[in-house]
């Protein structure tokens, strides 16, 4: 059965039409019958009508009560198939049985909460065997981009932290329906088993991210007048003339610990 209701612009709703680009994301997702999967958004179930037939197990999380309502009934006859509704962003990890610690993640991710989703799910490495996303291509080029790249920021390294980023698909606005303006693309996360979480549980390291990347254009040292001297330039070995682009992420984390211990001291 058809999904009928029109999408809602203000759940930034585009929903995946093109059998290609579907088949060829289900190539790649590569689904197996021991597979325990958690798909965010799955809309009118294009991706999920496939993968319902080839897995263990299945959650789908949706915020969009008519998408509930229609998924509930096209998978009525399908035990191992919950679908859950809810905003992933307020859902708890209790939510999620024990048996899908870790397990595969997929979602066709709405555009104006995909960098909150993403973030969120950093913190949820545990619970993550690999994700497969797709997501406005811009929003991709910033979780895979490295020092010194264009689109470097906050949203990379705190992903880079944990995970392994790597995009897969390029997908035309032509492939949903309503077309979005921008292309869209495909990326899959891997957990790393050399991750650097501890950054992301420092008290100060995410704010100092926010704080360097809300001011990309200046310098570091202006940045961080007034609480960073330039005897602690010095001692940490970074220079205090780059901007944040240029900094790595583990000098992010050194100069979180400055600070921390500036607090501590105080």
């Amino acid at each position: 059965m058809a999904y009928r209701k029109p999408t809602k612009k203000s759940l930034g709703q585009h929903f995946l039409r093109d059998p290609y680009i579907i088949d060829r994301i289900l190539q790649l997702v590569d689904p197996i019958t021991d597979d325990c999967v958690v798909e965010i958004g799955p809309g009118s179930g294009c991706l999920t009508d496939q993968m319902a037939r080839l897995v263990k197990q299945l959650i789908a999380v949706e915020i969009d009560r008519d998408c509930v309502a229609h998924c509930r009934s096209q998978y009525a006859d399908m035990p191992h198939v919950s679908v859950v509704h809810a905003d992933f962003l307020e859902m708890a990890s209790t939510v999620l049985p024990e048996s899908f610690r870790p397990c595969r993640w997929v979602g066709n991710l709405p555009y104006n909460v995909s960098v909150p989703i993403l973030l969120k799910l950093s913190e949820w490495v545990d619970w993550v065997k690999d994700g497969h996303f797709l997501v406005q291509k811009e929003v991709s080029q910033r979780c895979c981009a490295g020092v010194g790249e264009q689109h470097y920021g906050r949203l990379g390294i705190v992903l880079q932290c944990t995970f392994t980023v790597e995009p897969v698909l390029s997908v035309p606005p032509e492939a949903f329906d309503p077309p979005p303006k921008v292309d869209s693309e495909m990326f899959i996360l891997r957990p790393l088993i050399d991750s650097k979480r501890h950054y992301l549980s420092h008290p100060v390291f995410s704010d100092v991210l926010v704080r360097s990347f809300s001011h990309r254009r200046k310098t570091m040292r202006k940045i961080f007048q007034g609480l960073i001297t330039d005897a602690d330039w010095d001692s940490m070995s970074i220079d205090a003339q780059l901007r944040p682009q240029m900094i790595h992420r583990d000098e992010f984390y050194q100069i979180a610990c400055c600070l921390d211990d500036q607090i501590a001291s105080s």
